[in-house]
């Protein structure tokens, strides 16, 4: 199995470099080579088989015949994902390289292509989670037509009901790709012909209807508030939890099917250093290589707050195993993770208890489940926790306005505690502001240690600083109106150039189109998401971009949210151990990565005015804690802030979130900069903690800061009222100079002035 995997893949290879890399050299097209095969091997063991019924794989050689949306293939979705590839391999153009014939007349194996578009922008139809009249009538034809194997392959960019095709008896077999880069065909030939077996895990729950998920209500019901009732019942936490809500899942969590077979033995467990380490032995019990991943959950009985019956706590993946080998895997979780977020909720005696406002560990008995789906973990051991207060930041969100939450039992608390506003900017200290500049210092005088960060900024004027903390065009040839943060040429100050890149660098050249965040998640692998963040960021570095404008990690919310495909996942935890992953991966090349976007970007539809009104628990439980974990783990550059707001402040002036939590206790140092066009004034997301305003429209040519134009007018205004403090806008000019210095296109341009002797950095 092995041998016959590498044979393939170098026949591949061979083929991508004869059709796309012609006239290159071959340096580059063996870097071409190399980053195309690791973009088809991800996409190959993140690629989820959710049903089997004997079908696959196929017999090498054999004939299929091709129905439903083939020619319709979507290696990813639309907007900042759009990438221009190396190359684009189709399903069909897979399944010929994997040696299949295609043949109409076959009657042997019929495949099925269901494909389905997202992009930012705008939501799916709810008609889009179901399969449409067309679709079933076509496979009514097929089913009619007498195959002996009918194999359905979902090309989609968002969740679909699979319930009729997992009844189907005559549906054998189901290949879930998300969105799979431009090499996906080929990985579909790989995994349809046996040459990799599929390994991959869903990182979100499939349900019967739209209607199912908790998140549908009110979902479409307001322009301006998406009420989050369902609190921290989010996916499997929500059906694994409400009673009868079990029954509507298709695909639980977790699901996904091998070519081989797995024994799972429990060798034991442990509790130390506040640590739980959890000891599985994995045995491949079947006839053909491959690899598992393990899954570990928690839940608790006797503690005085709501909790989800399942939480993840944990996964490990084994390594290729051939047959009959083993591997012993450890998950290991600190306890602290078993925290919950005391926000005032009604009922649980926090009031008296003093610990609203803080991370709690609540008392009681906690039980550890280990398997591969939520739904067939299995239990292993329990231990017992006494209540503890682990940490008392208080509230910063202003979470009274919800009406409702839901709880447990599936009943709803109402009118829960109010609490009193929201967190205000504190008052700064003022600084020494020059009315006129006099330049003393460039940068290369800070770069080379003639001077200090400080003594340089003490040069600018409030209205330079203030240019600072505006995104502009940038150097040519601009990529795609992404933009660049900093540049002021009389001080030195080069600017960062940044880019789109979720599924590969967005450009006007072509790139390695990866497959999207999705189904990257699906793999359950962080050194797998690792790899791919180093080989996008050697592309950026290659592009001379200084600020890769990606991973997201919002949460799937809802099945329809149109930018769910960029997103990794409905469980937080799988969502900040693959953030952190690529965000090493990018920036061991010299670039930085920027964790978007933050936060609660739950919703396209109204993007740039809807508010999610949302409990705080909920908030920092479910959509803040993928963040918190890129954050300390990683240390992203940047992070970007979302469109929405969050109850009643968009994110890039709220002042609780970004100076509050993001800095205050997860002490990010990075970059904050906003989404492009935010609404919001230049002087309130300043004060509020977001350093850059990123560009409106622009034309591609460098802009002339106008102080009329840009906002820096309005934010010396609100500087003489006392709005804005200079002291908040030198820490967000100084934030800017430090990226700038970290950025190749700086250390570039240092070297070419050092070289040339000149005291000042030239253009």
């Amino acid at each position: 199995m092995m041998k016959r995997t590498k044979t393939l893949v170098s026949v591949v290879c061979m083929a991508i470099l004869c059709t796309s890399c012609q006239g290159a050299d071959a340096t580059d097209s063996e870097v071409v080579r190399r980053h195309a095969a690791v973009a088809r091997r991800a996409a190959g063991e993140s690629m989820v088989l959710l049903k089997n019924d004997g079908v696959l794989p196929l017999a090498k050689g054999s004939s299929v015949a091709l129905f439903g949306n083939f020619d319709e293939y979507h290696p990813g979705g639309g907007g900042s994902s759009c990438v221009k590839p190396v190359r684009t391999v189709t399903v069909p153009q897979g399944l010929e390289e994997a040696g299949f014939k295609i043949d109409p007349a076959s009657r042997d194996t019929a495949i099925f292509v269901i494909a389905r578009k997202a992009s930012e922008s705008s939501d799916c139809p709810d008609e889009a989670f179901e399969l449409s009249a067309g679709e079933r009538a076509a496979l009514d034809g097929v089913k009619a037509a007498g195959f002996r194997r009918i194999v359905v392959v979902c090309n989609c960019g968002n969740a679909l009901n699979l319930a009729s095709l997992e009844a189907d008896s005559d549906v054998g077999a189901i290949l879930w790709t998300w969105f799979p880069g431009g090499e996906g065909g080929a990985a579909v030939g790989d995994i349809l012909s046996g040459a990799v077996n599929p390994s991959g895990r869903l990182a979100a729950t499939f349900a019967r209807r739209v209607g199912d998920y908790p998140s549908d209500a009110g979902f479409r019901d307001s322009r301006w508030f998406v009420p989050y009732e369902d609190d921290i019942f989010v996916g499997y936490r929500y059906f694994e939890t409400i009673p009868g809500a079990k029954d509507k899942v298709v695909y639980p969590f977790g699901h996904g099917l091998s070519y081989t077979t797995w024994k799972v033995s429990d060798e034991g467990w442990r509790m130390g250093d506040g640590n739980v380490e959890v000891n599985v032995k994995v045995t491949n019990t079947g006839k053909v290589a491959g690899r598992h991943s393990v899954l570990v959950y928690t839940g608790i009985e006797g503690g005085r707050a709501e909790h989800p019956a399942r939480e993840l706590r944990a996964f490990a993946k084994t390594r290729l195993l051939a047959p009959g080998e083993s591997e012993v895997l450890a998950a290991t979780f600190p306890v602290s993770d078993l925290a919950f977020f005391d926000d005032g909720e009604q009922g649980t005696g926090n009031e008296e208890r003093g610990t609203v406002g803080c991370w709690v560990v609540d008392g009681g008995k906690y039980t550890v489940y280990v398997g591969g789906s939520v739904g067939d973990a299995r239990k292993i051991g329990s231990f017992a926790l006494e209540e503890n207060v682990l940490a008392a930041p208080g509230l910063k969100l202003q979470s009274d306005r919800l009406a409702r939450r839901l709880r447990g039992d599936g009943t709803y608390a109402v009118s829960p505690v109010a609490y009193q506003g929201h967190l205000e900017p504190a008052h700064e200290p003022e600084v020494r502001t020059n009315e006129t500049s006099d330049i003393k210092f460039t940068l290369r005088d800070v770069a080379e240690g003639r001077t200090t960060l400080d003594a340089f900024l003490d040069q600018m004027s409030l209205q330079e600083m203030l240019r600072l903390c505006i995104g502009h065009p940038g150097n040519p040839p601009y990529p795609l109106s992404t933009g660049a943060i900093g540049d002021l040429a009389e001080y030195g100050v080069t600017p960062a150039q940044t880019c789109d890149g979720p599924a590969g660098i967005r450009r006007t050249s072509v790139s390695t189109y990866f497959p999207c965040a999705a189904l990257l998640a699906s793999s359950f692998d962080p050194m797998l998401l690792k790899e791919i963040g180093g080989v996008v960021g050697a592309e950026a570095a290659d592009g001379n971009y200084d600020l890769l404008l990606a991973p997201g990690l919002c949460i799937h919310r809802h099945p329809l949210c149109g930018r769910n495909f960029e997103y990794f996942s409905e469980d937080p935890f799988v969502a900040g151990v693959c953030a952190t992953a690529y965000v090493e991966g990018v920036q061991k090349n010299g670039v930085g990565a920027t964790i978007k976007h933050f936060a609660g970007n739950n919703r396209e539809t109204a993007r740039r005015i809807e508010k999610d009104v949302v409990s705080e628990r909920a908030f920092r439980e479910i959509y803040l804690r993928g963040f918190e974990r890129a954050v300390k783990e990683s240390r992203p550059w940047a992070v970007m802030t979302a469109y929405n707001g969050v109850n009643g402040y968009n994110t890039s002036e709220h002042y609780g979130l970004l100076t509050g939590i993001l800095r205050g206790e997860w002490g990010f140092e990075g970059l904050t900069i906003s989404d492009w066009k935010t609404t919001v004034p230049l002087w309130r997301e300043i004060a509020a903690g977001n350093d850059v305003k990123m560009p409106f429209e622009f034309e591609h040519t460098n802009m002339t800061f106008a102080p009329e134009g840009d906002g820096v007018r309005e934010a010396v205004c609100a500087y003489g009222w006392g709005y804005l403090s200079a002291a908040k806008v030198r820490e967000s000019a100084r934030r800017v100079v430090e990226l700038v210095l970290k950025s190749a296109t700086f250390r570039k341009r240092l070297a070419e002035a050092s070289s040339s002797d000149v005291g000042s950095l030239p253009r």
